[in-house]
């Protein structure tokens, strides 16, 4: 991959570093004019446990909690995006004081890590390009390294660009989680946070959903410590000029027919026979879709599913159809299987 193009401006996995020392990690490859989407992720805090220098700064994750902390504090970074038809967590271009790039950050480690954390990133970045046959210049390192924020237990955050590399270091990864014991799922202990941080809001039983996360290839332990990966096709052109509504919460029933992008951010799933619960519009749904690392490798071709999400009627390229936006606090996507026990 060379080089500018599509990845010459923000794109999924850069962060944001706002006038005010603000920090928001860029959601998605579209954009709206004058605006970047991005979700806000740390905050200067005098009693923040992380720091660059002198300054201190708090973590901060739950798009609820974040989007209240904004329109209190920073409304501006709070916008109606057009053609999405809602308010979206965005900063303005004017006022972006710096951007941090995945691809460079990981370049510096790779010439020259400072730390243990900055050593494991190394270490699974060569990994992976070896057993893949990846360019390491398709990879980067997003989070508290990317942003110079990391602990000496920090998560170790990777990214790809490209469809064809994405799927190449997927199986990497399995493959490396079969033979390197210093690569490997989560085990039952550790996998269980994982598990109510994801989905505690659910009532589903945490056992079941910590079987479906432990064996899921994005995440996982590399060297005792979390690592997340996220995959980054190329944009589709199609979407760009597409305009979405929002038309209101549902919970529907289908059945999984493709999911050749459910390893990829943003992951979407092609649903056919899908019926509402509890009474719903008179239309069709034909895909899942969302920009929430959590819902990669939810579900696979033949499966019959159960999903709770914001129903959007989209036009694209003259075409208008109905898809289920997956994402806010509540929502879900598990086989039928899990839901009904």
């Amino acid at each position: 991959m060379e080089p500018g193009g599509w990845l010459s401006g923000p794109v999924e996995g850069d962060y944001i570093e706002t006038v005010e020392g603000l920090l928001f990690t860029v959601k998605g490859l579209h954009h709206p004019q004058g605006l970047v989407i991005a979700y806000l992720r740390y905050v200067l805090d005098p009693g923040g446990k992380r720091r660059r220098g002198e300054v201190h700064y708090r973590r901060v994750y739950d798009l609820d909690e974040t989007d209240d902390y904004l329109q209190v504090n920073h409304p501006l970074y709070l916008n109606e995006v057009e053609g999405k038809g809602l308010s979206l967590q965005s900063v303005p271009v004017d006022r972006i004081s710096r951007i941090y790039a995945p691809r460079e950050r990981l370049a510096e480690i790779l010439e020259s890590p400072r730390t243990e954390v900055e050593s494991v990133v190394a270490r699974f970045a060569s990994a992976i390009s070896r057993e893949g046959g990846v360019p390491l210049g398709d990879l980067g390192v997003s989070g508290s390294v990317l942003v110079d924020l990391a602990t000496s237990t920090s998560d170790v955050d990777l990214i790809v660009y490209g469809r064809d590399s994405g799927r190449r270091v997927y199986e990497a990864v399995r493959a490396l989680r079969e033979r390197e014991g210093w690569v490997r799922p989560y085990d039952g202990e550790s996998v269980r946070s994982v598990a109510v941080n994801r989905w505690g809001d659910t009532g589903l039983d945490i056992e079941e959903l910590s079987t479906l996360e432990s064996g899921k290839v994005l995440h996982g332990l590399v060297d005792g410590r979390d690592y997340f990966i996220r995959l980054v096709r190329e944009p589709d052109a199609s979407e760009e000029g597409e305009v979405s509504k929002p038309q209101g919460t549902v919970v529907l029933r289908g059945t999984v027919v493709g999911a050749d992008d459910s390893i990829y951010t943003p992951c979407s799933y092609e649903v056919e026979g899908c019926s509402f619960k509890g009474g719903g519009p008179n239309v069709d749904v034909g895909r899942l879709v969302s920009f929430r690392g959590k819902f990669t490798e939810q579900a696979v071709e033949g499966d019959v599913v159960e999903a709770r999400g914001t129903l959007e009627e989209v036009v694209s390229g003259g075409l208008t159809y109905h898809r289920v936006m997956l994402g806010r606090r509540g929502d879900y996507l598990f086989h039928v299987g899990l839901v009904d026990r």
